[in-house]
């Protein structure tokens, strides 16, 4: 222990202050004060008084990766050293949401290619999201042992790894195999991204730099279906779905180029690392082990039920059996002393239970939409990936677009009302608007015109746009600090559930209907367990007709089951308290209401 040091006491009012004083007093100053990469701001510590002892300082927590910084790091950054910090980390953000999409018009082509079963297609699009997931808990613990920029490194490594797999794969297995590897470098990405960011900047300018990643995220939507469809277009002999793979691996070494320079004088490292059995001691394994198990499960279910039906032994028993087995793990995580994958306030707080709610509900949605928009527009309208790319941007170029003056607009209430009946507001306007739309396209069928099919995806698509950063952004409020980081990731591995069970849901429901179809079968369409869409061009126009009709019959039960989806969503956004946007002040109220 470290002797303390009394504080030099002022000097008399008639005394006068040598250099050697002022000297020893700006010692003294620099001394108290320690650069805080979090808030971007100086922040003073107190000097130990005399009769103050300095105590231990306390064993690290794992829920606090990435909450401190080191010491010695420099005490801001120039404002083009910020800009080129979050130029790189949204490209890498970019790289890891557009890699969840760029099949979304590119999978017809690749099943037929690879010769794909109907749940293999689905499976494609569910191993990335499925990983991508499953390792988001551990984030934060390898954070707090290797550092935030090592984790941020890593991960890229992987997921471009995994791309180069992916773009030289021979057969659907192997290509659902490489495309589970990239998630778990895409769902580092995305973990490592977001807290970097927000560790760069003032707490009061957080908001304003995480939107422009909440536009990344929705622009990624755009740009996904659009990429899949210009390299699996019939007129590009040059090029194929493999080079939608390829494409990631300059990408990923000119966003770690930009990043290693812009972050090379930051240091992110936690000062106070824990050891290794430090993690295994208190991390969450078990509940991580029930959450993801009982999510395989469930997804299980739905790719037997595409294959052999919902009325078997095989789809029940996983299906119940994975349900279960969530809800043994929502219990273990109440009694659990390890540190929970969810923060204890979840299970306490009627705000963050209702937002995790809206939050998987709206991606469950959101992913659905993504990828069976393109699959109506490539079969009804007889389109290429490209044109079914550029039809399905009034959905995805709507939600990015509406997600920017919902930003400002949040950014305004913060500022004048400092609490989030704003953010409330735009939830609910969001999950109304797409309640709508998402109920209008079931409406949609072979026959509508082309107003339809513009203004009924816009409308669903702006009001799923609307809910990218507002949801969040309460539920931050919500916790109090020591909580974030747990939070963070509850919050980022409910998401990826939502999309990955709706992406799953969505192709069961959409082969089940297909299964069911006379037309379907009498074509000879659903031949080998999949469906053969290159087969479509050679059938006569009046089986086509029939064909047609039924493919968006069978898309209609996506929208059928998105809709009461997202209108449970919208019911739920109405009991969501307003907070406080004052931390101290939200904080304050939260420790009475748990005091009593």
């Amino acid at each position: 222990m470290q002797p303390s040091v009394p504080p030099r006491s002022s000097p008399h009012p008639g005394h006068h202050t040598t250099k050697e004083d002022q000297n020893s007093r700006f010692t003294d100053k620099r001394s108290s004060i320690t650069t805080d990469l979090c808030s971007n701001k100086l922040a003073r510590i107190p000097t130990p008084s005399s009769n103050e002892t300095l105590e231990k300082p306390s064993e690290p927590s794992l829920s606090s990766a990435g909450s401190t910084v080191a010491a010695d790091s420099e005490p801001c950054l120039s404002t083009f050293t910020l800009l080129l910090a979050h130029m790189g980390s949204a490209l890498a953000l970019f790289l890891a949401t557009t890699d969840a999409t760029i099949i979304s018009t590119s999978l017809p082509s690749i099943a037929n290619d690879l010769s794909a079963s109907r749940s293999e297609y689905t499976w494609v699009g569910v191993a990335y999201m499925l990983t991508q997931t499953a390792f988001q808990p551990l984030y934060g613990c390898l954070s707090q042992l290797v550092g935030q920029k090592v984790l941020l490194f890593m991960s890229m490594t992987i997921f471009a790894v995994g791309s180069f797999l992916c773009g030289v794969s021979q057969s659907i297995t192997w290509l659902i195999t490489c495309r589970a590897l990239s998630g778990i470098g895409g769902g580092g990405i995305v973990a490592s991204v977001w807290v970097i960011t927000s560790r760069l900047v003032a707490p009061e300018k957080r908001a304003q730099w995480s939107q422009a990643l909440s536009v990344t995220w929705c622009s990624s939507a755009v740009a996904g279906p659009l990429l899949g469809g210009v390299f699996s277009s019939e007129h590009n002999n040059s090029l194929s779905w493999r080079w939608g793979f390829f494409l990631n691996l300059p990408i990923a070494a000119l966003a770690g180029i930009i990043l290693v320079l812009s972050l090379k004088n930051v240091s992110l490292a936690d000062p106070n690392p824990p050891s290794w059995s430090q993690v295994f001691a208190k991390f969450d394994f078990i509940g991580l082990f029930f959450f993801m198990t009982g999510t395989c499960g469930i997804i299980v279910g739905f790719s037997f039920s595409t294959e052999i039906g919902w009325a078997t032994a095989q789809t029940i028993a996983s299906s119940t059996l994975g349900l279960i087995v969530l809800i043994l793990g929502g219990l273990y995580e109440v009694k659990t002393t390890r540190e929970p994958l969810f923060p204890p306030v979840a299970f306490r707080d009627h705000n963050v239970v209702a937002i995790l709610v809206i939050t998987f509900l709206h991606n469950v949605a959101f992913t659905a939409g993504t990828f069976y928009l393109v699959i109506y527009f490539q079969i009804v309208n007889s389109m290429t990936p490209l044109q079914a790319g550029i039809s399905t941007m009034p959905y995805s170029l709507g939600g990015a677009l509406a997600s920017v003056p919902v930003a400002w607009f949040l950014g305004w209430w913060q500022k004048r009302r400092k609490n989030t009946l704003g953010h409330n507001l735009v939830i609910s306007v969001g999950l109304l608007a797409s309640t709508v739309g998402f109920g209008l396209m079931i409406t949609m069928d072979d026959h509508s015109n082309s107003a339809t099919q513009f203004g009924l995806p816009l409308l669903a698509g702006i009001g799923t746009g609307m809910l990218f950063h507002a949801p969040y952004q309460v539920f931050t409020f919500v916790l109090q600090e020591a909580e974030l980081p747990s939070g963070t990731s509850a919050f980022f591995l409910v998401r990826f559930t939502g999309a990955t069970i709706g992406l799953a849901c969505a192709g069961t429901v959409f082969f089940a209907k297909a299964s069911s179809v006379s037309e379907l079968n009498d074509a000879g369409l659903l031949s080998s367990s999949r469906l053969n869409y290159e087969e479509l061009s050679l059938l006569g126009p009046l089986v086509r007709t029939d064909v047609v009709h039924a493919i968006a019959s069978s898309i209609k039960m996506v929208w059928i089951v998105c809709t009461p989806c997202l209108g449970v969503a919208t019911v739920i956004s109405f009991l969501i308290r307003v907070t406080s946007t004052d931390r101290d002040e939200s904080q304050s109220k939260q420790e009475k209401v748990d005091g009593a």
